[in-house]
This record gives C-alpha cells, structure tokens and sequence, in this order.
C-alpha cells in the first residue's frame, strides 16, 4: 500500500474492475457503482451502492478519499440525450463539486476518443487540437474535460481526463479494422494509465491520450508519456490476426 485512499466510480465496469484488481494492493479503495460487484471487495476496502445523479448521493463517503478516478457513466457512442444528461452530465458535475468541497487532491476522469471522433480516420490527433465529437456521448465528454479545465483553473482541483481509446480483452474484442487497431487501449496498459494518473506529481490539469503502444496510433501519446510517464508496452497491430487493409 502506498497510502493513497481512492474513489473508483463505475467499480462493476470492464475498466474499473480491472483497475481494482491490478491496484487493490496498493491503494485503499472505495468503491462504487449502482450495481452489485460480481468479484470479492474485502478489507480493507469497501463497496457502497451509488447513484452519482443524485446530488445528495456522496454523502460522507468522500471523507478521507485522497484520488477521484471517476469511471461512471453511459458509456455508449449511440445513447441519447435523456440518457446521457443525468449520468454523464449531472452526475459528474455533483462528483467535481463534492470533490472540490471536499478538500480531495484529484480527480481522474475518464474521458474518450470520441471526443475527437469528428476527425478524418487517418488524420492522428496531437495535444491541443480542439475537440471535434461525432456523437452526443462525445459531446457528454467535452463536457466533462472543460469542468476539468474549470475545477482545475479555479477551485484548485488537480483534474486530468484521459481520453480512453478502444479498450478490449484480447481474448475477446469487437476490434474489427486498422482503425480499431490504431485506438486500442490494452487492460495491463490502462491499469498502468490510470496507476500514472494517480500518482504523479506536479500536474494541475492535463488531457491525456488513452491508447497503447500501437504500431499506427490514432492519438499521439508522447505528451502523455512524458507527463505522466506513462510507458505502454502493447501494439494491437502484433496481438490481433486483424489485416491493415481489406
């Protein structure tokens, strides 16, 4: 253990399940969802059964929490807005405030790719380039990175989103093409992501580029890499039988 006490929201999802398992010795985790866990959560962590749009929803379970990584959400490029206003708006809104409230040091928050999914396939995105969504569920996203511009900027929260790319199990994908390919983000990479966005120092707000090491990359993760120090060791162009071109 290194100390950290950290909020993992959305704990039931692929992401955030792996992310326990890889880190729950070294971190001491709260964990939430609105569904029940399907793997063991024992001491000295705990679980609690949450609905982030409920503005009263935190309650006293940000106390002592040092990290946000903030996972929760409809994660769907196809939802709607009726979906997506009380998860992906609402209830991340409630979460920066109770987190700025409570004094917590970060907050990670798990943006995504389709906040750039505007973009022609073969243009790769670099740091700074304005967002440019194909989709409502990309536009929940933008959202969320300008609050942690805001909450960054004026109400001395530590925020970095990281834009999470195509995140799949090798031993079972719906990766499909080259595209697919160039936004993969491999389990034992985003445990290492998200363990960087965590516990490194000295950054006030950042948007990090979520994808591995891939051969051709959709995003261009060197300044995620030297800020965060983040090291991907995976190409999806070597682990998936997918060919480049039809």
């Amino acid at each position: 253990m290194n100390g950290l006490n950290i909020l993992l929201t959305g704990a039931c999802g692929r992401i955030g399940k792996t992310f326990f398992e890889a880190s729950k010795d070294r971190y001491t985790f709260v964990l939430t969802d609105r569904i029940e866990p399907d793997f063991a959560v024992d001491a000295p962590h705990r679980f609690v059964s949450l609905d982030l749009s409920d503005p009263e929803a935190m309650g006293e379970v940000l106390k002592g929490i040092d990290v946000i990584v903030h996972l929760a959400g409809i994660p769907h490029a196809t939802a709607t807005f009726n979906e997506l206003l009380p998860n992906n708006i609402l209830a991340t809104t409630y979460l920066f405030e109770a987190a700025a409230a409570a004094g917590c040091q970060r907050l990670v928050f798990a943006s995504s790719a389709q906040t750039i999914e505007g973009y022609p396939v073969d243009r790769q995105i670099a740091p700074g380039m304005q967002v440019m969504p194909a989709n409502l569920y990309g536009v929940s996203k933008c959202y969320g990175e300008a609050l942690c511009a805001f909450y960054a900027a004026k109400r001395n929260l530590s925020t970095i989103a990281i834009r999470i790319g195509a995140f799949e199990f090798p031993d079972r994908h719906e990766l499909t093409n080259a595209r697919d390919l160039s936004a993969w983000l491999s389990p034992r990479d985003a445990v290492q992501l998200l363990q960087r966005s965590v516990e490194v120092e000295g950054v006030q707000h950042l948007i990090a580029h979520g994808i591995s090491n891939n051969r051709f990359k959709r995003l261009d993760i060197s300044e995620t890499m030297r800020v965060l120090g983040y090291r991907p060791v995976d190409d999806a162009f070597q682990t998936f039988d997918i060919p480049i071109a039809p």
